[in-house]
């Protein structure tokens, strides 16, 4: 005859939660104490929603069992869905402590660390499961992409070696193994890998991307001391897209172009029909990337220059470590200088490279949008446009509790926030935080100027004829490395309200915008001082949001003074030939050019 436990069970596995839970209820009367049967009630509680009582019944297992892991992982599991990290992690060192050995906790907690952005712990914890586990291929997998993304990527390849040594069958696992040592500058190592991992399996991108890479770095050493092969520079980096980093390679690669300088486009993955042709090889002397530095990767017998730039006071332990592989960064702000200097990194290997602006002009087709009152933007007289990704960074939180608190449903003024690049997640996200910001601020969106939302990526023709909506572009960033559509609005005549911090104080003052004063503080979440997981133990810039009120409190009602010029600095200082010629000269005095 079935016990309660296997009835309940069956019950279970059938998705009748409901039955499963008085199954249970009707075998813990008789056997109160009963591990099996409280933790399958525990977990189907969970199942029906009923998350308190499922904590309750999880507490009393642990309780009676003390020793037992099961109550543990189950309420850990419930804590984590809940997104209670501190008590799940809570739980997690409890089951350590009671079973040193257990993978399972090392794990979860080497996982969880990283996801908040505390590496150097998930490290710990990794390694931990790697020694408990050392034939965990899940577990060595971790432990070998965390080591490479702090910089680390010998001892990533060490893991990989290991990974690939359990199952040499892992197309994978020879793919990250060579990439590590890809970035280490280990090219012939790393050829043959990828050329075994796409035996292994022909359908695996990195093994296809990573094979042509190789073979494009081999063909430019071998083409570096053919004199018969025509001199010119060989550049690394995205060159279409929408990405800040793409546009600035392709008006750098375009200048040089230009120029009189022969580019030899190496792509970011190798394999993009924009790259230049593999056999239309150049003599160069170094790689320019236009990237992050861990996304660089050394050839030896090539200089490796890196362009680059951060948006906080001070670069990551990762990138320093990335970068003392490379013999040169080139920024375009001091304030990145500055945050490489700070990190420790040599200050004589690096330089400050200013980007360039688009000369477009205010006259042309607009974006015909409407408020949600069915109210066209262009019929405001005061128009603010703020365009940015939707991430913590940008800020967005404190330019919708700046307008909700400055501005009155009464007011001729509109914000037009350009966020994200357009999905259903990013749309409700913003959404959630629209609602917790009327909350902390105490009003409603209906009774300020109305704000309209652009949630879609525009191409490069769409994003100017919005720009022409505006007649004011306002950040309250708390970080940039150039921002590019500050720089991109006051070339085009915008009137400008910018924090006076990072790249905005290497383009813009107050003679020609107006500037909001910052101090300095950790980074962390909207609305909140939680940390930021991406930008863990880092600074940035908090800008007045009681100035940011006043200046636009000045600009709604006709009180902002004479209008302020950035166009003309812009043009003169900043034009994209003036940052390729910079550039090159950069190269050539260091002799990678």
């Amino acid at each position: 005859m079935p016990t309660s436990f296997d009835v309940a069970l069956q019950d279970f596995h059938a998705g009748r939660f409901a039955d499963a839970e008085v199954a249970c209820r009707a075998g813990l009367q008789a056997l109160p104490n009963d591990l099996p049967l409280l933790s399958l009630h525990g977990v189907t509680l969970h199942r029906l929603g009923r998350i308190e009582d499922a904590l309750v019944v999880c507490r009393r297992a642990i309780a009676q069992h003390p020793e037992a892991p099961e109550p543990l992982i189950n309420l850990a599991a419930m804590f984590q869905a809940a997104g209670r990290t501190a008590e799940m992690e809570r739980c997690l060192h409890r089951l350590r402590a009671v079973h040193p050995a257990s993978l399972h906790a090392s794990q979860r907690l080497g996982v969880s660390r990283q996801e908040h952005g505390d590496v150097d712990d998930a490290l710990l914890h990794i390694r931990r499961s790697a020694r408990l586990g050392p034939f965990a291929s899940g577990t060595l997998f971790n432990l070998g992409t965390l080591l490479l993304s702090m910089g680390h990527p010998v001892e990533g390849a060490t893991a990989f070696a290991a990974l690939v040594g359990n199952e040499p069958d892992s197309g994978l696992g020879y793919a990250q193994l060579a990439a590590c040592l890809l970035v280490a500058g280990d090219v012939k190592r790393a050829s043959e890998l990828y050329e075994r991992a796409y035996r292994l399996d022909p359908s695996n991108a990195d093994a296809i991307d990573g094979r042509v890479r190789c073979r494009r770095y081999r063909v430019a050493l071998a083409s570096a001391t053919h004199k018969e092969v025509p001199q010119g520079l060989l550049v690394r980096g995205p060159y279409q897209g929408i990405s800040g980093y793409a546009h600035m390679t392709n008006r750098l690669v375009d200048s040089l172009a230009i120029g009189g300088t022969r580019v030899h486009k190496l792509g970011l993955l190798g394999n993009e029909p924009w790259a230049s042709p593999i056999d239309a090889a150049v003599r160069g002397r170094s790689i320019l990337s236009c990237l992050t530095p861990p996304t660089v990767e050394r050839v030896p017998g090539l200089m490796t220059v890196n362009l680059s730039m951060f948006e906080g006071t001070r670069i990551p332990p990762s990138w320093y470590r990335f970068s003392l592989q490379h013999d040169l960064v080139i920024v375009p702000t001091e304030s990145s200088r500055v945050a490489w200097a700070e990190r420790g990194y040599p200050e004589e290997r690096l330089r400050v490279c200013p980007l360039g602006v688009d000369p477009e002009m205010m006259d042309g087709p607009l974006v015909q949008i409407e408020t949600p009152s069915g109210r066209p933007v262009t019929s405001y007289k005061h128009r603010v446009l703020n365009v940015s990704d939707f991430i913590p960074r940008k800020n967005v939180d404190g330019v919708l509790r700046v307008w909700l608190k400055a501005t009155s449903a009464m007011d001729d003024a509109v914000l037009v926030l350009k966020l994200g690049k357009g999905n259903t997640q990013t749309r409700a996200a913003i959404e959630a935080l629209f609602q917790q910001t009327e909350a902390l601020v105490g009003k409603k969106r209906e009774e300020a100027a109305p704000i309209m939302v652009i949630c879609a990526a525009l191409d490069e023709d769409s994003m100017t004829r919005l720009f022409r909506t505006a007649t004011h572009y306002w950040s309250l960033s708390h970080g940039e490395g150039w921002d590019l559509p500050m720089s991109k609005a006051g070339a085009m005549g915008l009137q400008l309200i910018a924090p006076a911090h990072s790249s905005y104080v290497d383009y813009l003052d107050d003679g020609v915008a107006r500037m909001i004063p910052c101090t300095i503080g950790p980074a962390h979440l909207p609305n909140s001082h939680e940390p930021w997981p991406v930008f863990h133990g880092l600074d940035w810039w908090e800008p007045d949001e009681d100035v940011a009120a006043e200046f636009l409190h000045r600009v709604i009602h006709d009180q902002d003074g004479r209008p302020r010029d950035a166009r003309t600095r812009l043009l003169e200082r900043f034009a994209w030939s003036q940052a390729a010629d910079r550039l090159l000269s950069i190269l050539c005095d260091v002799g990678a050019a």
